[in-house]
């Protein structure tokens, strides 16, 4: 099984810690920029490149701003991290068109960019490599086990990420070419910015227009979980799922409320982000795209995910 984690909520952390040396002379510093370290994907991503960083002797620089949709903040980070003569970039853009500059600005310095999770706009290519889902499988796999729960002509609300954040939009296209292609009616399909409280007002205001909704697919578990608040306060049950298998949608499959999720390798973004940069660094030459893996979670396999975390918790 992936390896995955969770760690406490920071927005900016510093750390370095001894371990097998990565070289006798000097030790690579690694800046890595995420999306934001508030959420519990994020956790475990930050939390996979810990444990690298702590396996191999590398400086890490760790921040994220509060919410993913701080931008601004967000690229902010990125020139202060590339102003502390790093070795390497790890970055996680928000909104890829708006940080083709920053991108630009490390290519300048000369210093290597690794991408995580989300990657850059098609045609840009000034990074080293990509490490992340194939979000388009990661939603048709969503798409068919929403779809194996439901009869053909079927109402589903699609939920968004933000628009223009290519990691959202291509789970929500994959999870809409399967069920077009199964039968369903696809009712509404609107951004939540992976908000759980956006996520919740957004099927809120979805129902008052089309009380039959039948199903949801969300384009990851934070806003799932504000949808599922919705459809319980209005009566509702319907099968919910949603991406990233966060340890809140696991209790909640467990429970019989959501359906399923389908699990990122986001433990291993994070660990494979470190790995692949002291690699890069050691003169190797490293893969332009790394797929870290999806799987489908139900009730069947959602406590051996959960426990798996708990196990491994800081």
């Amino acid at each position: 099984m992936k390896r995955f984690v969770s760690i406490i909520l920071m927005v900016a952390f510093v750390f370095a810690i001894s371990a097998p040396a990565f070289a006798a002379d000097k030790r690579l510093k690694v800046g890595v920029v995420l999306k934001t370290l508030s959420s519990q994907y994020w956790k475990i991503v930050a939390a996979g490149a810990k444990t690298a960083a702590q396996n191999n002797n590398v400086d890490l620089i760790l921040l994220g701003p509060p919410t993913e949709d701080a931008i601004e903040q967000q690229i902010n980070m990125v020139q202060d991290v590339l102003s502390q003569n790093i070795d390497v970039l790890v970055f996680s853009p928000s909104q890829p068109a708006a940080s083709v500059n920053v991108l630009l600005q490390a290519k300048a310095k000369k210093i290597p960019v690794i991408l995580v999770d989300t990657g850059m706009p098609e045609g840009f290519n000034d990074y080293a490599s990509f490490i992340g889902t194939d979000n388009l499988a990661a939603g048709k796999a969503g798409g068919k086990a929403l779809a194996s729960q439901l009869k053909p002509g079927s109402k589903v609300l699609l939920i968004d990420g933000a628009p223009g954040n290519p990691a959202c939009n291509d789970r929500i296209k994959g999870a809409e070419e399967v069920l077009k292609a199964s039968g369903m009616i696809i009712a509404a399909k609107q951004p939540a910015y992976s908000d759980r409280e956006k996520g919740y007002t957004v099927t809120q205001n979805v129902l008052q227009a089309n009380p039959d909704i039948n199903g949801v697919f969300s384009a990851n578990d934070e806003m799932a979980l504000g949808a599922l608040r919705a459809m319980q306060q209005a009566g509702k049950r319907v099968p919910i799922i949603g991406v990233d298998a966060t340890e809140d949608a696991l209790k909640s499959i467990l429970a019989g409320e959501m359906y399923g999720s389908v699990a990122q390798g986001n433990y291993d973004m994070g660990l494979l982000a470190i790995e692949k940069a002291i690699e890069l660094k050691a003169g190797k030459t490293i893969e332009k795209r790394i797929d870290s893996g999806a799987t489908l979670i139900t009730k069947e396999n959602a406590q051996d995910l959960l426990d798996f975390r708990m196990s491994i918790k800081d």
